[in-house]
C-alpha cells in the first residue's frame, strides 16, 4: 500500500493531504477523536496528521499502575510537545509490594506534571492510601510525589511580591498579585487530591495554602488535612481567586483558617464542611471544631454570604451528644444575609441546624433542607443506631416556621450489611403510615416530605471514597410529592399469603449468583398479597385528602424499595474492585448489563399505584424442576414464610444455592 506521503499525480507533486483544506483534516480528527486506536493509526500517515493527532491522543492520561510510567515517559521524551497536550491527568496508581522500586520514574513523571501548561482536570490519589502508608515507603509519597505537587501548584498561584520576572500583575487593595501565564497548571480549573501523612490518615496543609490562591482553579476536593491554628498568609489574597465550588472532605478544621480560606474567592457559591467523622474512630479521639465554636464558625462563614448557593456540614459532633436534634441557641444574627442560599445539606447536630430551628435567623430563601444521620461503623451490624430516621422522626414544627422551605428530606445512611438497611424495617406498615401521616402535617404548610437511604456497599468503605471503590447512592424511600394524599381508605385485609412473581424471583437468584461468597448484603424479595385489592391512585381527584395509606399501598412500596436496592446491591457489587478486603469476591454474569437508566431520586415511585402490579414485567417466566420445589420452599421460609406459586414457575430453573454449575448456564433463558 503507497504512503501518504508519496507525491500523487494531479496535485502538483503534494500528497493528496497536502492540497485538502486544514479544515477538512481537522473535521476528520474531531470525530476520530474519542477513538484512541483509530487515530494512532491515522497519526502514522503523514508528519502533519501526527502533530494533530498527537493533540487529541495525549489530552486525557489515566494512569492507574505504575507499570505505566515508562511508556509514557519514553514518549514525553521522544517529542516533548506532547506535554503540552495534556488536559486531563488522572494519577490513581493502585498499590503494590514493588511501589518503592518506582520512585525514580514516579519522580521522572512528576516534573513532566509541573510542565503541562494546558492542564485544566487533575486528579491525584496516594496509592498507599486506606491505611497502607506503613506497609511501603508511604513516607517517599509525602516526601516527595506531594512536595513535588506542591512546588509546581505553588509556581501557578498568585504571589503577594514585586519579581519583574512575572508576566502579569494587578493590584488588589494595597497588595501587588502576581501571576506565571505560561508554566504548568497555569490553566488548572478542577483539582481533587487525596492524601495521608508519614504515618497516620490526616496530612498537614503546610505549603499547601497555595491551593487557595490559585488564579483560575473554579473546584477543589481535598481530603483529610490538618488545618493550622491560622493562615494568616492568605491575607493578601482576599477577593483574588475564581473558585466556585470548595470541598473538605474528612478534614480537621477550625473556625479561623476556614474564615481566612474563605476570604479568598471572588464569589464561592458551593461549599462543604467535611469535617474528620469516620477517621476519627481509627485515632479514638473525636474532635469536632466547628459546632463547638458555633459563632466563631458563623464568622467564618460571613466571607462567602453574598454568593453561597448550596452548604453541606458533616459533623462528627453526634457522637458526643445525647440528643442531637437538642436547640442549643446561637447568639447574633445567623444567616439573614444569605440571600442566595438554597439548599443546605447538614447534620441535626451541627450549629447550622441550630441556626435553622431560630427561624428568626434562618436564611431568607431556603428552599430544600436536607437533614442527613451518619453512618456508625459498628461490627455489631444487629445492633440499634444511635440516629435511625427510619423508625421515628423529630418534631415537625420548627420546619413549618421556615416561610421559604418547599422541601424537607431526611437521609439515614447504612452499609448493605445493617439490618437498617433492609427493605422490610425501612417499610415496616406502622412505620410506614407514621411516616406518611407526618408528610401529610407537613404538606398542610406547603412542604413535601423525601426520605432516602444512603447506601453504602461495604462497612469498611468510608470517606473519601477513591478509585475502583463503589460511591453510596442515595435510594429513595418515601416522596410525599408522588404518593399523594387522595385515595379511598378501604378495610384492612388478611395479609397472611403472599405470592412470590417469577421474575423477582429469578432476579434475586442473579443477585445472589453475583454476589459469591465474599459479602452479603441485607436482600429482600418483592411479594404479593394474594388477598389485597390493587392500591388506590393517588392522584385521584375525586378521592377524599387523608394521611392514611391502604394495605395494597404499603405493599407497594415496599415492593418497589426492594427492587431498587436489589439493582443497586447488584450495580455495586460490579463495581467493586477492592480485592484485598474481598479476597474471595466472585462475579458471575459479567456480561450482563444492569439496568441503572432510571434516576435514584425517586423517579421509580411514578408507577406505584398503577391498577396492576409491573405489567411491564415478563408474565412468561416460569420453572420446571419438580425436585426444586423443596429446596425453593425451604428458601421461602427463610425469608419469611411467603408462598410460591410453582405453577407459574413452570419452565425454568431457579439456583438459589449459590452454586455455579447448578441448572443451565445462566439459570434464565
Amino acid at each position: 500500500m503507497a504512503s501518504a506521503d508519496a507525491k500523487q499525480p494531479g496535485y502538483g507533486g503534494k500528497s493528496l493531504l497536502d492540497v485538502l483544506p486544514s479544515e477538512l483534516v481537522i473535521q476528520v480528527i474531531e470525530h476520530l477523536a474519542t477513538d484512541r486506536h483509530a487515530l494512532c493509526s491515522f497519526a502514522r500517515t503523514c508528519r502533519l496528521l501526527q502533530i494533530e493527532c498527537e493533540k487529541r491522543i495525549y489530552t486525557a492520561i489515566e494512569l492507574l499502575s505504575t507499570n505505566d510510567l515508562r511508556a509514557i515517559l519514553e514518549a514525553f521524551s521522544r517529542r516533548p510537545e506532547r506535554i503540552a497536550s495534556v488536559e486531563t491527568l488522572k494519577i490513581l496508581y493502585r498499590f503494590h509490594d514493588g511501589l518503592g522500586a518506582t520512585s525514580q520514574e514516579r519522580q521522572a513523571f512528576n516534573a513532566c506534571v509541573a510542565q503541562m501548561k494546558a492542564l485544566r482536570d487533575w486528579h491525584v490519589e496516594s496509592p498507599f492510601d486506606n491505611f497502607k502508608w506503613d506497609e511501603g515507603p508511604g513516607y517517599e509519597w509525602v516526601e516527595q510525589d506531594m512536595e513535588e505537587f506542591r512546588k509546581a501548584l505553588e509556581a501557578a498561584s498568585f504571589l503577594n511580591s514585586k519579581i519583574a520576572v512575572l508576566q502579569e500583575s494587578f493590584t488588589l487593595g494595597d497588595n501587588r498579585l502576581v501571576r506565571q501565564v505560561d508554566v504548568g497548571l497555569s490553566r488548572l480549573e478542577r483539582l481533587v487530591i487525596h492524601s495521608h501523612g508519614t504515618s497516620s490518615a490526616l496530612w498537614a496543609l503546610d505549603g499547601f495554602h497555595c491551593l487557595f490562591r490559585h488564579p483560575s482553579l473554579r473546584y477543589l476536593h481535598a481530603s483529610c488535612f490538618v488545618l493550622p491554628a491560622d493562615l494568616p498568609v492568605l491575607e493578601p489574597y482576599a477577593k483574588s481567586t475564581p473558585l466556585t465550588t470548595l470541598v473538605f472532605d474528612e478534614c480537621d478544621l477550625n473556625p479561623t483558617s476556614v474564615g481566612r480560606i474563605l476570604r479568598t474567592p471572588k464569589a464561592l457559591r458551593h461549599l462543604t464542611l467535611g469535617e474528620n467523622v469516620y477517621n476519627i474512630e481509627i485515632a479514638g479521639i473525636v474532635a469536632p471544631r466547628l459546632s463547638r465554636a458555633p459563632e466563631a464558625s458563623l464568622e467564618a462563614l460571613k466571607e462567602v454570604a453574598h454568593s453561597l448557593e448550596t452548604l453541606t456540614h458533616h459533623d462528627p459532633f453526634w457522637k458526643v451528644l445525647d440528643d442531637s436534634y437538642g436547640h442549643r441557641p446561637i447568639k447574633g444574627d445567623g444567616m439573614r444575609d444569605y440571600h442566595l442560599l438554597k439548599f443546605m445539606d447538614i447534620d441535626p447536630c451541627s450549629f447550622l441546624h441550630q441556626i435553622l430551628l431560630c427561624y428568626t435567623q434562618a436564611p431568607p430563601n431556603l428552599k430544600k433542607l436536607r437533614l442527613h444521620h451518619e453512618r456508625t461503623r459498628t461490627m455489631d451490624f444487629t445492633a440499634r443506631q444511635p440516629l435511625n430516621v427510619f423508625e421515628e422522626l423529630p418534631t415537625f414544627q420548627p420546619y413549618t416556621y421556615l416561610s421559604s422551605l418547599k422541601t424537607l428530606e431526611f437521609v439515614q445512611a447504612a452499609s448493605s450489611e445493617a439490618w437498617i438497611a433492609s427493605p422490610g424495617h425501612i417499610c415496616e406498615g406502622e412505620r410506614l403510615r407514621e411516616r406518611h401521616a407526618y408528610a401529610y402535617k407537613l404538606h398542610k404548610h406547603g412542604i413535601a416530605l423525601k426520605m432516602y437511604l444512603q447506601a453504602t456497599w461495604r462497612r469498611g468503605l468510608m470517606p473519601p471514597y477513591l478509585h475502583g471503590e463503589p460511591e453510596p447512592e442515595l435510594v429513595s424511600v418515601y416522596d410525599s410529592t408522588r404518593i399523594g394524599f387522595r385515595r379511598h381508605i378501604t378495610p384492612p385485609e388478611d395479609i397472611s399469603s403472599f405470592v412470590v412473581r417469577p421474575n423477582d424471583l429469578l432476579a434475586l437468584d442473579e443477585l445472589y449468583r453475583s454476589l459469591g461468597t465474599g459479602h452479603l448484603p441485607m436482600l429482600g424479595l418483592p411479594t404479593t398479597c394474594s388477598h389485597t385489592p390493587p392500591p388506590t391512585h393517588a392522584n385521584d381527584e375525586e378521592a377524599p385528602e387523608t394521611d392514611q395509606l391502604n394495605d395494597a399501598d404499603i405493599q407497594h412500596i415496599r415492593n418497589e424499595l426492594t427492587r431498587r436496592l436489589n439493582r443497586v446491591w447488584m450495580r455495586m457489587a460490579k463495581a467493586d474492585t477492592n480485592e484485598r478486603e474481598l479476597p474471595d469476591f466472585v462475579l458471575a454474569n459479567e456480561d450482563e448489563e444492569i439496568d441503572d437508566s432510571d434516576d435514584l431520586d425517586g423517579e421509580f415511585m411514578e408507577e406505584w399505584f398503577d391498577d396492576e402490579d409491573d405489567e411491564d414485567e415478563d408474565e412468561d417466566m416460569y420453572m420446571d424442576e419438580d425436585e426444586f420445589e423443596e429446596e425453593l420452599e425451604q428458601f421461602m421460609t427463610a425469608l419469611g414464610g411467603v408462598e410460591v406459586d410453582l405453577d407459574a414457575l413452570e419452565g425454568h430453573h431457579v439456583d438459589l444455592t449459590g452454586s455455579a454449575d447448578a441448572g443451565d448456564e445462566d439459570g434464565m433463558e
